[in-house]
């Protein structure tokens, strides 16, 4: 098996899923992220990194550039351990059913971040699937699932790994005690895994 990375890549709560040397381990660097939550993730063998704290400049394109590169190192740095090892990359795609400056912003953000991984892996073997193709190979892609669904198909189907085996065996300790909802940051993890199992299947990666 090669040794791959994927993303779901966001401005407030990107997250990434590796898999190197037939092992997987997920990143995620979220935004004021509290810390009784970072705590459930630490436990369960996700790497939760922190982030440099966001600057404001007094020209908007110039935080935004700041901020986005700020980010990009951090990711870089985080991973810099498997990058010169890593043979393919994914990303969900961007969601294009936001609005206005959100989309803006987060391509940006994108492309900026994309440039600095290419100085590690080449942008041809980088690639972007919709998250619609991501969900049919989750096989949640039908009419009226959601993220619940996904994550119940990572639960069942997922790989060998602390944080699959920790959800599978205490689903409660990423749920929220009243409403039973799934915690932040979860279906970001798993939606990087995904996307990872997509190229693997679109690009026969072996």
């Amino acid at each position: 098996m090669k040794n791959l990375l994927s993303f779901d890549f966001s401005m407030s709560k990107p997250a990434s899923c590796i898999l190197f040397n037939n092992e997987y381990h997920f990143y995620a660097w979220p935004k004021d992220f509290n810390e009784k939550d970072k705590n459930i993730f630490l436990n369960a063998g996700v790497n939760i990194i922190d982030r440099i704290p966001s600057v404001s400049l007094k020209d908007i394109m110039q935080t935004e550039i700041k901020n986005a590169s700020n980010l990009s190192e951090t990711i870089i740095l985080s991973l810099k351990e498997y990058l010169t090892s890593i043979n393919y990359v994914a990303f969900e795609g961007l969601s294009y059913g936001s609005h206005g400056n959100v989309i803006l912003s987060l391509a940006g953000y994108r492309y900026i971040f994309q440039n600095d991984l290419s100085k590690y892996i080449s942008n041809e073997n980088i690639y972007t699937y919709s998250p619609l193709t991501i969900k049919s190979i989750a096989g949640c892609s039908k009419k009226g699932m959601t993220k619940g669904d996904m994550i119940k198909a990572f639960i069942e189907f997922g790989p060998d790994c602390k944080f699959r085996n920790t959800l599978k065996n205490n689903p409660e300790i990423f749920q929220t005690k009243r409403a039973k909802n799934w915690v932040v940051l979860i279906d970001d993890l798993i939606d990087s895994y995904w996307a990872m199992q997509t190229m693997i299947k679109k690009e026969n990666i072996i």
